[in-house]
């Protein structure tokens, strides 16, 4: 990355992604313009674009963006994965740059608070997950990642032009979307406290191999974590793969 470009842009950190590490930059400031950065050399072939997907805290922006563009709306401050277009650049040293144009950070005065946590009182702690990212390729039109950005759930498509024609999900160096995660969990915290009752037992059951032996029929199988396709139920709550019961209820919905 030169001189230039580094002026526009400004440091998120270093996020692991699929065991390389990479170094993720957003545009400073958040409204600073595409052409602007593409002018201090900013790449744009699409073979250097891919998707990057990683936890993170919603935005009122990026809350305001998904539910504009189909993918339903969230409360600021609350946890989703989102997958959003990256460039990257490579170094001569080896090292790996990405700019995140679509990238933006908690800020209180347009309404994202969260509150903090016990080490870091700021309202944009831990904002990003960036050690439990995934990668989509924007080059493989058969890749299930990008065709799940696209698709609604009445099989429309997301991000449509005037005309009614499709947009690229990789078009724009903004892109953004929500994952959904690929499991459920039983909404088994039912307590006063808000803690987890591992006997309670709600409309949350497993069916195909995690249904009644025989058949595939749904079962209520206790407070654990079932595939999204093999579940079925109103009290089914997504969550990531690697959530088990008993963990804490620190999930992405």
């Amino acid at each position: 990355m030169n001189s230039k470009l580094r002026s526009l842009v400004v440091s998120v950190g270093v996020f692991v992604v699929g065991g390389v590490s990479y170094s993720v930059y957003r545009r400073e400031p958040p409204g600073q313009p595409i052409a602007n950065l593409r002018d201090a050399g900013l790449l744009s072939e699409r073979d250097d674009r891919w998707v990057m997907a990683c936890p993170e805290k919603i935005t009122k922006a990026t809350r305001n963006y998904l539910r504009n563009n189909g993918y339903g709306t969230f409360a600021v401050g609350s946890i989703h994965r989102i997958a959003r277009v990256v460039i990257q650049h490579d170094l001569d040293d080896g090292g790996r740059e990405l700019v995140n144009a679509s990238l933006d950070v908690l800020n209180p005065d347009a309404g994202d608070f969260d509150g903090g946590d016990e080490e870091d009182e700021t309202d944009d702690a831990l904002q990003f997950r960036s050690d439990d990212c995934f990668r989509l390729e924007c080059n493989d039109p058969e890749d299930s990642g990008i065709r799940e950005l696209r698709l609604l759930a009445d099989g429309g498509l997301r991000h449509m032009r005037s005309d009614g024609g499709e947009v690229p999900w990789c078009n724009s160096a903004t892109r953004r979307g929500r994952i959904t995660p690929p499991c459920v969990i039983p909404d088994c915290w039912t307590l006063p406290d808000g803690g987890w009752d591992d006997n309670a037992v709600v409309d949350c059951r497993g069916t195909g191999p995690f249904g009644n032996i025989g058949d595939g029929s749904p079962r209520w199988r206790g407070c654990n974590v079932t595939p999204a396709q093999f579940a079925t139920g109103a009290a089914c709550v997504p969550v990531e793969c690697s959530v088990v019961a008993g963990d804490p209820i620190d999930v992405l919905r």
